[in-house]
């Protein structure tokens, strides 16, 4: 008697199934972890204010007054006039004053990396300052609206209470299209975006801490709150 010999190898064309199959599943893997990532910075980020935010408040408690915003890029405290360096500001892509690193000299802070919102740590580990050849990242830090000898004035505040719905501290504040970089340094354009948002609100919001201690999503540049039903425009 003849045996029949059963053919078990997989054909081409299910090989090329299961290929198909595993290369979707990767995709899907893939998307899901940059999104979780994504949201573990958005989070990371929040955390940073609501430290900063505390920061502050024991500052004033100390002092009676806010400290006063950095002027210059870098791991120091800029807040005296001599630090005006133009475009090579702390915070806002080059643009505005910075998060005071008085607060991690004076043990305010413990971690330095807490006055930087995380997305741009990750993002621009490269590069430099236009001063001091720092970590481009330097001119990402926090902005600042208080009381400061950097900006000759205030901005929303006297430096002396907390309250009200005035922004304190914020991602960038400043549009990239408007920064220094984007509109007067070539080597340096605009390339950055507001750090925040998925689907269409993508690179259009950033988190803010107010002096009511609230840190709030809005719209980049602006104090409004995003309406996730309506396609975004350009504040």
């Amino acid at each position: 008697m003849q045996t029949r010999r059963t053919n078990t190898a997989f054909t081409l064309i299910e090989l090329l199934i299961v290929v198909a199959i595993i290369s979707i599943l990767a995709v899907i893997a893939v998307y899901n972890m940059r999104l979780a990532a994504e949201r573990a910075r958005k989070s990371a980020d929040m955390a940073n204010l609501r430290t900063i935010g505390t920061a502050l408040q024991t500052y004033l408690i100390d002092y009676n007054v806010l400290p006063p915003g950095d002027n210059e890029a870098g791991p120091f405290m800029s807040h005296d006039r001599a630090a005006t360096g133009s475009g090579n500001g702390p915070a806002a892509g080059g643009s505005w004053s910075g998060v005071p690193w008085l607060l991690v000299e004076l043990g305010y802070i413990s971690d330095s990396r807490t006055l930087f919102t995380p997305k741009y740590l990750a993002l621009y580990p490269g590069g430099s300052t236009i001063r001091g050849n720092y970590p481009r990242y330097h001119n990402f830090r926090y902005a600042y609206n208080s009381a400061s000898i950097g900006n000759g004035g205030q901005l929303g505040g006297n430096g002396r209470i907390m309250s009200g719905e005035v922004w304190l501290v914020r991602n960038l504040f400043v549009p990239p299209e408007s920064g220094f970089y984007g509109a007067s340094y070539p080597r340096y354009p605009a390339d950055y975006r507001y750090p925040w948002g998925e689907g269409d609100w993508e690179g259009k919001l950033e988190h803010a801490l107010y002096a009511d201690m609230a840190v709030r999503t809005v719209i980049g540049g602006t104090n409004k709150i995003p309406d996730p039903t309506q396609a975004p425009t350009n504040p």
